[in-house]
């Protein structure tokens, strides 16, 4: 069959690069799956610690994405060129109009300098190697920062682990257990190793008492096992048993308040208190008011001498930071590209088992940016829009590949396997 081949022999596929169906090298893989990793947790270790793994990230993150970006059939530049360009839009009030604080030029300065690199450091994922071994890096870390938030002295049901806060400490352990259900779902991790991590992620999660990261859990958990159910070349049992677990745990929870953490319990109990008698509700009344008078917004890190309310540098909502500082039109087009990203993971979930951690991912980061956190402290919102953006664009340019290894697209002994959307990627040698 000539002009067909690969190497080994495989059949070659249309849109698909020979360093995908083949995946790359081990040592490879382990760079490509530590450097996102890295990204999204090293903030979380101790200081000397954290900033050891952020070195350590950028230095393997910049040669992988010249590699990446200057390969001849890559499917990375289109994420590469989306997020500098969504970074330029964001970062382009605060060029237009300086900031007038140092907390303003602070921000700024890591949007296109942390944030940014964060974003990109997902477009060095390649073949499904990459992305479990990924994961997998994803679950040791954040298992290791359950233990610290369990082991932790901790203040008013609040546990910082190795000094963190306790809404970002929560949310890297959402993550963490993200990883683990896409990880039991796909075969990739055993009952008994799910179940171990589970027993140490959740209570893990509990001991941060941060309401925000657990909300945030249960709906991407609740995401990801629904997008998993619409795949459409096996019985997902797996996924409803995830289904049934969330619920229960949600029903368990709502209706025997010994379960229930203290913050948790106070929320349940007296949710009109906490929720606008706080200094969130009263953030969230000024902020608006803001928003309707300033169509433009008033400028990065300029939101609390705008609105008097100098103890707070942030309304601890990013939906009403970026159209209060940034204007309503960079906030809608933000807000225009999540909600695109989400449907189309949606409808890629049926034949890319990526798109179900990706959509998990986005709605995620979605609802734990409208509890607290300014613009770069939630840059786990921008890798998951760049892992989603990456996700489609191998669905679109390479077909399905939901159970493939190693890549996107169709590998099928002729004869064999008549066509059609029954299909099953898989990878043979030609006869």
């Amino acid at each position: 069959m000539p002009g067909n081949g690969g190497p080994a022999g495989l059949v070659a596929v249309p849109g698909q690069d020979v360093a995908e169906r083949t995946g790359p090298g081990p040592l490879s893989t382990v760079a490509r799956g530590v450097v996102p990793a890295l990204f999204l947790t090293f903030d979380q270790f101790p200081r000397l610690v954290g900033r050891t793994l952020l070195v350590v990230a950028v230095v393997l993150a910049v040669p992988l994405l010249i590699s990446e970006v200057t390969r001849p059939s890559s499917r990375s530049r289109g994420v590469v060129a989306w997020v500098l360009l969504a970074i330029g839009v964001l970062a382009l009030p605060g060029f237009l109009r300086p900031p007038e604080t140092e907390y303003g030029q602070q921000k700024l300065f890591f949007l296109v300098t942390l944030t940014l690199l964060a974003a990109l450091s997902t477009a060095v994922l390649r073949g499904w190697s990459d992305w479990e071994l990924f994961c997998k890096l994803v679950v040791l870390a954040t298992a290791v920062l359950a233990v610290a938030a369990l082991t932790a002295d901790s203040q008013d049901g609040r546990s910082a682990g190795f000094g963190s806060n306790p809404i970002w400490l929560g949310r890297a352990i959402g993550v963490g257990m993200l990883a683990v259900a896409w990880l039991y779902f796909r075969r990739r991790l055993s009952a008994v190793l799910t179940a171990v991590s589970a027993l140490l992620l959740v209570p893990g999660l509990l001991a941060t008492g941060s309401r925000g990261p657990l909300l945030a859990t249960a709906v991407g958990l609740f995401a990801l096992a629904l997008a998993g159910l619409r795949r459409r070349e096996r019985q997902a049992k797996k996924e409803w048993v995830g289904v049934t677990m969330i619920v229960g745990v949600v029903l368990a929870i709502t209706m025997m308040p010994w379960l229930r953490p203290i913050r948790l319990h106070a929320l349940l109990t007296d949710p009109e208190d906490e929720l606008f008698n706080s200094a969130r509700g009263e953030m969230f009344d000024h902020t608006l008011s803001l928003i309707r008078e300033n169509p433009w917004g008033v400028g990065y890190g300029n939101w609390s001498g705008a609105v008097g309310l100098l103890g707070f540098d942030y309304p601890h909502n990013l939906w009403l930071e970026l159209p209060a500082e940034a204007g309503w039109l960079i906030a809608g087009a933000l807000v225009l590209s999540t909600a695109l990203v989400a449907m189309r993971l949606w409808v890629v979930a049926r034949s890319d088992a990526r798109a179900s951690l990706g959509l998990g991912l986005l709605l995620f980061s979605t609802v734990a940016v409208s509890t607290s956190g300014d613009i770069n402290g939630n840059r786990l919102l921008f890798i998951a829009l760049a892992l989603g953006l990456l996700i489609l664009r191998r669905a679109k340019r390479g077909g399905a590949g939901g159970q493939s290894r190693t890549g996107s697209g169709y590998l099928r002994r002729p004869g064999l396997v008549p066509p059609g959307p029954a299909d099953v990627p898989r990878r043979t040698l030609v006869p």
